[in-house]
């Protein structure tokens, strides 16, 4: 039958034109993978079919399907055959156009799908239920949220040319070393590293129980996920510096540099930067928080985020740090013997469920919630529940007391902050759902 023959064909045309682009990777593999679904299934129904003629209501969906197909093909041709720089100009266009072809392809597949089970030639349930209109809605939110991170974080200039990837750092590769801090358990310093600006945490007095050969150990295998976290919006980690030269011998870890320090700093030197600074931040933030917890197979929680645990590099660019090597440093570094006095009491963070009781288990919705009092720092650059004590702070939170926000909060930022530090964790947004709200609907207007 020429209809199937030429679902087949533009099937590949579209599996060609699809490798060709690297914008949109997440509706781009969402499409293939559907299109390779109806492309399987349209075979097994020729082959299993042992007469030549087709029903009518059969012949119809075919048709429509391979309609469907050529114009996905049609506008893949737009894109696929431009160079990539224009491409990338074409992004959020692009974006548009991939979320609608998905949708396309989606209802003609469960028509298609449901008519071959009417018909009893669909081998696959499966296949039926990938089509499913639930399932198509979640996805296409998740792919949504996903390319739109990935957009934003190619736009943001990079040193890629100059990054190796995390190892083992000579100490003579790194250079212009400067003392920053001194702290109990380590030194803070900045230097250079591959013409990159470096921040260098060198440890005093390290632990005496694991050699050398077993801190690298750690390292390497922590290294392994620490990989998956790479972007813009997270504090690069270059690695390690090991330098038995001397005993004890000394450990360092290098990251990347970000010279305004941390988010608390920022805020108290320049309590009256402008909106549009702010709103910026807190999408940078959002994204920081969403590659820890949205990637991989597993969520990964970073256990302490509070107005610290972002650093500001230049253009107000606010990166997520703090959870870098947590093996490896527990590895190397002393306990402190005093907790350091802290601007913002931790109390502050702590969800009103972990207020009430020390047998809490730590979860997403607990991170959520100390995530809106960033949020809500980076709204009106005040110290959250400032002045108050730890037990002041619990009676106020347990009472179902709340930090205002100011008349002037934009609208969407306020929602996100609010559902953040709703007293019922259930009602707490994911990082995707916060994303989605702050960044994806003005990524589309563009």
């Amino acid at each position: 039958m020429d209809t199937i023959q030429a679902i087949l064909n533009v099937s590949v045309a579209i599996y060609n034109q699809c490798e060709k682009m690297t914008e949109c990777n997440k509706h781009r593999e969402r499409l293939v993978e559907r299109v390779k679904i109806l492309q399987r299934q349209v075979m097994r129904m020729h082959q299993a079919c042992t007469t030549p003629r087709f029903p009518n209501d059969l012949v119809l969906m075919l048709k429509r399907t391979l309609n469907i197909l050529e114009e996905i093909q049609t506008k893949l041709c737009k894109y696929g055959d431009l160079p990539q720089f224009q491409r990338y100009l074409k992004a959020h266009k692009m974006l548009k156009d991939f979320e609608r072809m998905n949708m396309d392809i989606s209802d003609v597949g469960h028509d298609l799908m449901r008519q071959l089970e009417i018909e009893k030639l669909l081998d696959d349930r499966q296949d039926l239920m990938k089509f499913k209109k639930p399932l198509v809605t979640q996805e296409g939110s998740q792919d949504l949220v996903e390319d739109c991170v990935s957009l934003k974080e190619m736009n943001k200039v990079q040193d890629a040319a100059v990054f190796t990837g995390i190892t083992e750092i000579p100490k003579s590769q790194i250079t212009n070393v400067t003392t920053l801090a001194e702290c109990e358990s380590y030194t803070m310093c900045s230097g250079k590293y591959n013409y990159c600006s470096v921040a260098i945490k060198i440890f005093k007095n390290p632990l005496n129980e694991n050699k050398p050969q077993d801190v690298r150990s750690i390292f390497r295998t922590e290294i392994e996920t620490m990989k998956k976290f790479e972007s813009p919006y997270i504090v690069r980690l270059y690695g390690m510096c090991i330098d038995e030269s001397g005993f004890p011998p000394e450990y360092s870890i290098i990251t990347e540099y970000c010279e305004k320090g941390t988010l608390r700093q920022v805020l108290k030197k320049e309590p009256d930067l402008p909106w549009d600074i702010r709103l910026e931040m807190a999408k940078d933030a959002a994204i920081g928080l969403y590659r820890l917890h949205q990637t991989g197979d597993k969520p990964q929680v970073h256990y302490c985020i509070n107005s610290t645990r972002f650093l500001v590099a230049k253009g107000y660019c606010v990166k997520l740090s703090g959870f870098e090597l947590s093996q490896t440093v527990s590895s190397i570094r002393r306990k402190p013997k005093e907790k350091p006095q802290k601007e913002v009491s931790a109390s502050a963070y702590i969800c009103p469920e972990g207020l009430r009781s020390v047998e809490h288990q730590y979860n997403l919705a607990s991170e959520i919630y100390s995530f809106g009092i960033v949020l809500w720092e980076i709204a009106t650059g005040k110290i959250p529940f400032e002045g108050c004590t730890s037990k002041e702070i619990r009676d106020k939170v347990c009472n179902q007391e709340q930090e205002p926000l100011g008349d002037d909060c934009p609208p969407r930022l306020r929602d996100v902050i609010n559902k953040c530090r709703d007293f019922d964790p259930s009602q707490r947004p994911t990082a995707e759902a916060i994303v989605n709200q702050l960044i994806v609907r003005d990524l589309l207007k563009e």
